[in-house]
């Protein structure tokens, strides 16, 4: 098989990669967001109706699962990166897949908060495993003049993968509950339709993604050491457009999880007091987030292009206010059921997509392709902690301050990291495609 590149639109692949492997990193780029998004949007329904939680604990109690999430994700996520590195990418994001929907299957026979943790943990291993390689692989099927074109492009999946999951997966405890089933059962449908996905899925993708493992660099041989692989995402971080990247992916990946995490409990919680029952009020969720992941959608790929054109550094910053000013404004809403606040709900949704597509373009821009998995999976060790400290923090303002309170903490990391990509560009900008210098 010819070695030559080979291109899908405005998008030039690297020498060796497929068509059918880009379609396939395609397909991943959406299912695998719906998965982990799904899991954090819909696990509140258990809480609600399948274990009666109190509405005053639910907020913490969906922190803490979070939490749980993420420390495995804080020990895993990296040694899945070196993995990938030495194995190659596609066992790694099969075998992810797999747990995951061994997890969305044990879900709803949780009969306690306790046992749904262990659940949550099972889901948390195979989610560590896709946020690790999912970057990954989009990084090493383009060529860096396209690189943000495939990430606007993967973007516009992930968009396409939320609004799949708040306007399919989530209308189905209201579609079954129309069919006679119990509240409880329609809940267990949902989550059953869920693992079918992930298994079925995972299936597609050992036959599609590109096999084996990256080559290293030109004259490089023999094994690096375990030690020196692992260390290579901190040693990284002495060039500041990765620690840049890193400190997006702390905010960029905890903006991600409160959305999935915090709208839904704000909406089932206030939903009482508007006569809205459970199942109804998941459906109004779902139809919110799709909302979202539509303006994400249409966002995404006009964004993309703009990370082709600007100086990597200067989008970053422009991402960094979008999602700011997204995240703060959800402190002037009272009710997340008022038409009036949708406006702040779309450019939520901007921001958040901005943020992520530019750390995977700009770290992806700087790591080389020998270290990669094991420099883009720090990144995502840094979405983690992001994840865990907005997630613990998060439930607990939810619970104690207001609903909206998660979200404007979000904003204020945010904001951090726009003055931080202030000063990078004014002190180490690079090039527009910079040759991985420091």
């Amino acid at each position: 098989m010819s070695t030559a590149a080979q291109r899908v639109g405005p998008i030039l692949l690297t020498p060796g990669v497929r068509k059918l492997n880009f379609w396939a990193y395609i397909y991943a780029s959406f299912i695998c967001i719906a998965m982990l998004a799904g899991m954090n949007f819909l696990q509140i329904y258990l809480l609600e109706v399948n274990l009666a939680v109190p509405a005053d604990q639910q907020g913490k109690i969906t922190g803490l699962l979070a939490t749980y999430t993420e420390l495995v994700a804080i020990l895993l996520i990296i040694p899945f990166g070196y993995l990938a590195d030495r194995l190659g990418r596609r066992p790694v994001v099969v075998g992810g897949l797999l747990l995951c929907g061994l997890g969305y299957a044990l879900f709803p026979l949780s009969g306690s908060v306790v046992e749904l943790s262990v659940y949550r943990v099972i889901f948390a291993v195979g989610a560590a495993a896709l946020s690790a390689l999912i970057p990954v692989v989009g990084n090493d099927y383009t060529q860096e003049v396209s690189r943000g074109r495939l990430f606007g492009f993967s973007g516009l999946m992930n968009g396409l993968g939320v609004v799949f999951m708040s306007a399919g997966l989530a209308q189905v405890p209201a579609l079954l509950g129309r069919q006679g089933f119990s509240p409880e059962s329609a809940g267990t449908g949902m989550f059953l339709i869920a693992a079918g996905l992930c298994t079925v899925s995972a299936l597609v993708l050992a036959l599609t993604l590109k096999p084996g493992a990256p080559a290293r660099p030109t004259g490089t041989t023999g094994h690096v050491p375990l030690l020196r692989q692992l260390g290579s995402g901190l040693r990284a971080a002495r060039n500041p457009r990765v620690t840049l990247s890193y400190l997006a992916a702390f905010a960029g990946r905890s903006d991600n999880a409160i959305k999935g995490l915090f709208l839904s409990a704000w909406v089932i919680q206030v939903a009482p007091a508007q006569g809205i029952a459970a199942p109804d009020a998941m459906a109004y969720a779902g139809r919110l987030m799709a909302i979202m992941g539509v303006a994400t959608l249409l966002w995404a790929p006009l964004f993309g292009l703009l990370l082709d054109r600007l100086n990597r550094v200067t989008a970053m910053a422009l991402a960094m206010g979008l999602a700011a000013a997204g995240y703060g404004s959800m402190g002037l809403i009272g009710s997340p059921f008022d038409s009036a606040m949708l406006p702040a709900f779309l450019l939520l949704a901007i921001g958040q997509g901005s943020a992520i597509v530019s750390s995977a373009t700009l770290v992806g821009q700087e790591a080389s392709p020998a270290e990669r998995g094991t420099v883009i999976a720090t990144n995502g060790w840094f979405g983690a902690i992001g994840i865990l400290l907005s997630s613990l923090v998060g439930g607990l303002l939810f619970d104690a301050v207001d609903p909206s309170a998660p979200f404007v903490l979000i904003g204020l990391f945010q904001a951090g990291v726009l003055v931080f990509a202030l000063f990078v560009r004014w002190r180490a900008p690079g090039g527009h495609h910079p040759e991985r210098s420091t």
